[in-house]
């Protein structure tokens, strides 16, 4: 590694990470007047561009009105209130849920489009050629707020995260805003009184066949990781030394901030072990962006991390939706939890079970209605071989998996409820007490006992019976994983906190890499959502500070 260089270039504002939250600063901060570079350590797009582009939004936005649904910001308010736990304060939240229809019209001013019908059966993606849909669990918490469906999915085909980041990142271009690719951050800059005023930059030279080699080791890991391999440590110290071998470093002084955007951490599994090991085993959902580095950065200069043990491991048991009239039990045969939640939802409740392990029950009566509602899903053989090798498809491929799996391959089978639960090894008595408290509950018009929809009961009486594996680390049922946690921040400005609360001057956090509205509880839309609201707040901020330095003030 060469010594570093570059060392008088300067700045406004400093973006760490060319995703959904560090685009959004990086525009915000330009719009305020200040002269922003963003570094990414690969080419951009982040989490943001392997997302299925949804954008939590309510409030009642065009998409909700053309399709009958009178939303308010209070209800939306009232629900994440519940949802979220408490994960940023009652102001941020406020803001979050006030400024959600500007945030949303602010996308469409980049490029981003919401103009799609309402689904209304639950799912994970709906269909090309929708839009709007429960992405949460509106319903299951009706008695806090009126439910409304706030999931909305960006104009295109298929996942359209990539859509959604084209967009932003056309606007950036737009902008002349420069972005210093294969570049990535080493260390923060701090001076005496405990700014931060740079970073310590290590970037590729301009070499196509450097540059080339280097997303094939990423695209190496990533597939590794992803797979869950042994051999993706490997890959990823490969990746890290060719980085240091061809690496040329040099620092940028910045005169507003550094906003640390650069995603969440669970493509470092070293650091999920650490931080999050319940979720260690779960297969990444992101890129090998996704390292920590934000955490690693932030905490080096003394700010602290929060929430870092919560992670979203999206255990989806629907489509096909009969699936949720089933019965999900842990290893010891009980019912915990109604199974029509959000699929982040399931999964932190099984987390919570003994040793995370948990079944599905269904019967012959409920496999027969799954098939034919698979038999009505999107097809395949639809999408062109261009949108397959696109990604484009890959909502689609993910459920057809899963439902083949669970149907075939990922399931122990009995005669009776008795063999089943022998099968299991679960203790004697108890899953065959527990289904029969379901059908009982069902037959004599009682309520759920935990609180499930009617229409989403089932009574299990039609023999064989199945008991699919839902635990999180099934081998075969991948339940696709981010990071919730991140630095701690001023929920409205985004400024890096300290242990005691202070705050570090000139550093910023957003997205994924700081605590933030969906840190707690994930549903989906509400991280991409956070990202615009955390990114342009950070961004604003920076080029306000900027300013204020330029004209010899603190701030």
């Amino acid at each position: 590694m060469s010594q570093p260089q570059d060392q008088h270039a300067d700045c406004d504002v400093l973006v760490v990470g060319f995703g959904g939250a560090g685009a959004c600063a990086a525009i915000e901060a330009h719009d305020a007047g200040a002269r922003v570079v963003i570094v990414e350590r690969f080419t951009g797009g982040g989490a943001t561009a392997r997302s299925g582009g949804v954008v939590y939004i309510g409030g009642c936005s065009p998409s909700q009105r053309r399709a009958g649904w009178d939303d308010s910001v209070d209800a939306m308010y009232g629900y994440l209130r519940e949802e979220t736990e408490d994960a940023v304060s009652e102001a941020t939240l406020r803001a979050f849920c006030e400024r959600s229809l500007d945030n949303a019209a602010w996308l469409e001013a980049q490029g981003a489009r919401f103009t799609l019908p309402f689904f209304a059966a639950k799912t994970t993606q709906p269909p090309d050629g929708y839009g709007l849909y429960w992405s949460g669990n509106e319903k299951q918490r009706a008695h806090a707020a009126k439910p409304a469906p706030r999931g909305h999915v960006v104009d295109g085909d298929g996942m359209t995260g990539h859509v959604l980041f084209a967009a932003l990142a056309e606007a950036v271009a737009r902008r002349g805003i420069e972005v210093r690719r294969h570049t990535g951050a080493q260390s923060l800059v701090v001076s005496g009184d405990g700014t931060v005023v740079g970073v310590e930059l290590l970037s590729l030279p301009a070499s196509q066949p450097l540059r080339a080699a280097h997303l094939g080791l990423k695209g190496v890991f990533e597939a590794l990781r992803s797979a869950r391999s042994k051999r993706a440590e490997r890959a990823r110290e490969t990746l890290e030394a060719f980085e240091r071998r061809w690496g040329r470093a040099s620092r940028i002084h910045v005169r507003g901030g550094v906003v640390l955007a650069s995603g969440g951490f669970v493509f470092n599994q070293a650091l999920l072990r650490e931080r999050a090991p319940r979720y260690a085993e779960c297969m990444p959902l992101g890129t090998a962006g996704d390292d920590g580095a934000a955490i690693r950065l932030g905490e080096a200069v003394g700010a602290v991390s929060g929430e870092t043990e919560r992670c979203a491991a999206s255990r989806f048991i629907a489509p096909p939706e009969a699936f949720v009239t089933g019965a999900l039990v842990d290893g010891t045969g009980r019912r915990f939890c109604d199974e029509t939640l959000y699929g982040a939802t399931l999964s932190k409740a099984i987390s919570e079970r003994p040793g995370g392990v948990a079944y599905v029950i269904t019967d012959a009566a409920i496999r027969s209605r799954a098939e034919q509602q698979m038999k009505q899903e999107e097809r395949v053989r639809d999408f062109t071989l261009g949108q397959l090798a696109a990604g484009h498809a890959n909502h689609l491929l993910f459920r057809n998996y899963c439902y083949l799996t669970n149907r075939h391959v990922n399931r122990r089978r009995a005669p009776t409820l008795e063999a089943l639960e022998q099968a299991l090894a679960m203790p004697p008595g108890v899953l065959v007490a527990a289904i029969r408290e379901y059908n009982d509950a069902i037959a004599s018009g009682r309520p759920d006992a935990f609180g499930k929809a009617r229409e989403s009961c089932a009574p299990l009486l039609v023999p064989p019976f199945d008991a699919f594996d839902c635990s999180l680390d099934s081998a075969l049922f991948p339940g696709p994983c981010l990071t919730l946690g991140g630095l701690r921040v001023d929920g409205l400005r985004g400024r890096a906190l300290r242990a005691d609360g202070s705050e570090i001057p000139g550093l910023y956090a957003a997205g994924r890499s700081a605590v933030g509205v969906a840190s707690r509880s994930y549903v989906s839309g509400l991280s991409l959502a956070d990202c615009v609201f955390s990114g342009r707040n950070a961004g604003r901020d920076a080029a306000e500070r900027a300013a204020h330095a330029s004209a010899g003030l603190r701030r």
